[in-house]
């Protein structure tokens, strides 16, 4: 009931998950359902309160929005994470070389800029300092962000008519605008100056064979929060991307739980961010 809920876009999955809390509590607390162990009901309730966290602009209620993790080096092991990058790889010289996705490589400029605009939010927030001093370069950074994203308007060619490439462009580009009105003008993502592009991203996403995203989950996952939370109040569009969510999480995020929720949690505490700074 409160996925049905989730996906019609009523507040009454609050009601559905306060029940749900009560009867793990009343089992020794959500943990106990985690994993395998628990066959993943845990998961799926955190799962399912964090995506209408993003997708309604609400606190969660089954986790904390914790402050975002900007790079993950992992114990032991010379590669480093970067949970705010939509492809989790670091922005380097050598970044074209890490990725093998053909369909991707066109792109990668937005998805730097789309990582480096969420990082310097958050060294704003978190290190001001560092934020003062670099104040030119993170003023000339974002201008670029813009231009590169507003070279062209939003594409007249239908989604039938575009390339396997052409629509991941699209999708990749039009999230890398609703991102950057976020990170950079601190717009909330389901402002009515983003209904054009969300509208047009939903249709071009439905246009693209899903097999594609295997390659790439994080990618998607970064796309649908960002769709799902600009269309929080567009019923059609709102289902396919909470739908989507779910599948990604179930496919992926359950066996794949701490940098899954950490991606999410990146998420969330933009939004959060934003809440506070528009006081919604």
């Amino acid at each position: 009931m409160a996925m049905y809920e989730n996906l019609r876009g009523s507040d009454q999955v609050i009601t559905h998950e306060r029940g749900l809390g009560q009867m793990f509590d009343m089992r020794g607390g959500i943990e106990k359902f985690m994993s395998e162990k628990g066959f993943y009901i845990g998961n799926y309730a955190m799962l399912v309160d964090m995506m209408h966290s993003a997708c309604s602009n609400k606190q969660p209620l089954f986790t904390e929005v914790k402050r975002p993790i900007l790079r993950d080096p992992h114990v032991g092991m010379r590669k480093q994470y970067f949970p705010h990058s939509p492809l989790r790889v670091a922005n380097n010289p050598g970044f074209n070389a890490t990725v093998s996705i053909e369909e991707l490589r066109s792109s990668l400029d937005v998805l730097r800029d789309a990582f480096d605009g969420l990082e310097m939010l958050c060294i704003e927030v978190f290190d001001p300092n560092t934020a003062t001093t670099e104040g030119l370069r993170f003023r000339h950074r974002r201008d670029k962000f813009w231009t590169r994203l507003q070279a062209r308007d939003i594409s007249e060619t239908e989604p039938n008519e575009l390339t396997t490439e052409g629509k991941v462009k699209e999708a990749i580009r039009l999230t890398g605008t609703i991102h950057c009105c976020a990170v950079v003008s601190q717009i909330q993502h389901d402002d009515e100056l983003n209904m054009q592009y969300v509208l047009r991203l939903h249709e071009v996403l439905k246009k693209l064979q899903l097999d594609f995203w295997k390659t790439a989950p994080y990618l998607y996952l970064w796309i649908l929060l960002t769709g799902g939370a600009a269309c929080s109040r567009l019923p059609e569009p709102r289902a396919y991307f909470v739908s989507e969510i779910a599948r990604v999480g179930m496919s992926i995020g359950f066996f794949d739980w701490q940098p899954f929720t950490q991606s999410i949690n990146n998420f969330l505490w933009l939004q959060e961010f934003l809440r506070k700074r528009t006081k919604r």
